[in-house]
């Protein structure tokens, strides 16, 4: 019996969170989310989670602390952020992604997220 794959949405915008998630589910996910970073953390450590999708906020730099503990928890589940096109973002942010998606590239999203599952 195969599981479908979960995935974990983590970003402040609840309602793009919910569109997100919604997009994902017709594709197949089961899907997780969490506006709160301590509370993704948790359901990241919990949960069977396949990759991680991570809404990069301002500057990126709490994106960048919530990706490092990520990794630090299971450094073989992908954390992929979703960045806007013109987003400027404090340096070493994407160091801990690995892959950067613009947020409104649904299709990449898709592309990228069967590419590291």
């Amino acid at each position: 019996m195969s599981h479908s794959r979960t995935v974990l949405c983590i970003g402040s915008d609840a309602i793009g969170l919910r569109q997100r998630g919604a997009f994902l589910k017709e594709h197949g996910w089961r899907v997780l989310s969490s506006t709160k970073a301590h509370d993704a953390i948790v359901r990241f450590v919990s949960e069977l989670v396949d990759a991680v999708v991570l809404d990069v906020d301002g500057d990126g730099a709490e994106a960048a602390v919530i990706a490092g503990e990520l990794n630090r928890s299971r450094a073989n589940v992908h954390v992929i952020m979703l960045v806007a096109e013109d987003q400027k973002l404090a340096e070493g942010v994407l160091d801990s992604a690995d892959a950067v998606v613009i947020r409104s590239d649904q299709a990449e999203l898709m592309r990228v997220l069967e590419a590291v599952t």
